[in-house]
């Protein structure tokens, strides 16, 4: 994979002359660039709607995208809750995670209507849809949300280190060695494997290719991480055990899902821009993590360490791996959406909190309650196993029908209601 071109040092901000503001524009720039890049790897649709003088921008998966989900769904046990086949569906599908909206700034005055518009389409379509404030404050905005049934999922800091310190972070880069170079000639896996099955026998086909000198990353330096354990980049041959580790415990369907989508993105985009890397213990996968820089900054994404690892220094090792990787291409400021979890171990790295993001989430039915999820799964249980096929048969059909209808609609409406 080819490297990317040369670029100057004033590419390259330093923390110290960005204001909180700037920084925060930066990390809406580098994150919309990582989010665009991960949609179009699925053909996921990017959208518009506003006036003369204003506009959000926000992606949704194609009719026959979720289509194609909700078949490959038909194995899954069904959601006991109560409700109907296509509620459950409609609320486990994987293709609507990418249907979402980020970081967008909306004036006041038109805030009511863009949120009405994005639920309205949404529940035509029967499908849940993300909306990610920050990472500056939006309290009118949340507003708005909140009062149009959005519920807040999670909220998260954001966080930025200074690469270029004399202590903490810069003092704590150690040499993991090795450039990660992947060999040329691979391609990411084809849309035409359908189980998890086909795309193991094919990375091992790639596998067996591979040139004679060809092989991991030396270990990192002696007593930063348990022993047998090294970090080291990720290939093209390594994502799918990249993203089972990642997706610990997540059903087959989602593991192959996410390994399609991370295959195509390693493999389109420039390696000085997006980088993963994982932390190994002989063949196993026990770590991860990547790094997406654009905008000036490096973002470090998905640090991960699995259950039985944990409390053994591997995610201090991740995250400075994540930092001297960015720091070896110039890049002075890195930044990484924190979770409570983690936040004393990397303040303990030199990073600051600059900002915080919040996930808002529209449902197109209204869940039930801890109690009548609990009642509907014991009275489900008995009746599951001779209902689960006729259930989905009729969910796939009636989705069919459904999806039909809406692109007869949405054609009729194209050309009036976005721009």
């Amino acid at each position: 994979m080819a490297s990317h071109p040369a670029i100057s040092a004033t590419a390259f901000p330093a923390l110290s002359s960005l204001t909180y503001e700037q920084l925060q524009q930066l990390y809406v720039k580098n994150k919309a660039e990582l989010t665009k890049h991960v949609n179009e790897a699925m053909g996921v649709e990017e959208k518009f709607y506003g006036g003369h003088d204003w506009f959000v921008r926000w992606w949704e998966a194609p009719p026959h995208l979720m289509l194609q989900q909700q078949q490959q769904r038909q194995q899954e046990p069904i959601n006991s809750s109560g409700g109907s086949a296509i509620t459950n569906l409609a609320i486990s599908n994987l293709a609507q995670d990418h249907n979402g909206l980020e970081h967008q700034s909306i004036p006041a005055s038109e805030q009511s209507e863009a949120v009405n518009m994005v639920k309205n389409r949404f529940r035509r379509r029967l499908q849940r849809f993300n909306w990610v404030t920050g990472p500056q404050r939006q309290p009118e905005l949340e507003r708005v949300l909140e009062g149009s049934g959005f519920s807040c999922q999670e909220e998260e800091p954001v966080m930025c280190a200074d690469l270029t310190a004399g202590e903490n972070i810069a003092g704590n880069l150690v040499n993991f060695g090795g450039d990660g170079v992947v060999p040329s000639g691979f391609s990411p896996p084809s849309s035409r494997l359908s189980t998890l099955a086909d795309l193991q026998a094919a990375q091992n086909d790639m596998r067996r290719s591979l040139p004679p000198h060809y092989a991991s990353q030396p270990p990192p330096a002696a007593g930063l991480l348990p022993e047998g354990v090294v970090i080291e980049p990720t290939s093209s041959l390594g994502i799918i055990g990249w993203v089972s580790a990642w997706a610990h415990g997540a059903p087959e369907c989602d593991v192959l899902h996410w390994t399609k989508v991370y295959a195509r993105v390693a493999t389109s985009v420039y390696r000085d821009q997006f980088r993963m890397f994982a932390a190994r213990r002989g063949n196993e996968c026990i770590g991860t993590g990547y790094l997406h820089c654009h905008s000036g900054i490096a973002s470090i994404h998905s640090l991960f360490v699995h259950p039985a690892h944990r409390r053994r220094g591997i995610g201090r090792a991740l995250a400075l791996y994540a930092v001297q990787e960015a720091r070896s291409m110039g890049y002075q400021v890195a930044t990484l959406t924190a979770t409570a979890p983690a936040m004393d171990l990397l303040k303990k790295l030199g990073f600051k909190e600059f900002g915080a993001v919040k996930l808002y989430t529209w449902y197109p039915v209204v869940l039930p309650s801890a109690t009548t999820r609990e009642q509907g799964r014991k009275g489900a249980e008995e009746q599951q196993g001779r209902q689960k096929q006729e259930l989905v048969s009729l969910a796939v059909a009636e989705a069919s029908a459904k999806m039909k209808e809406l692109e007869i609609q949405e054609a009729e409406d194209e050309d009036w209601e976005f721009v």
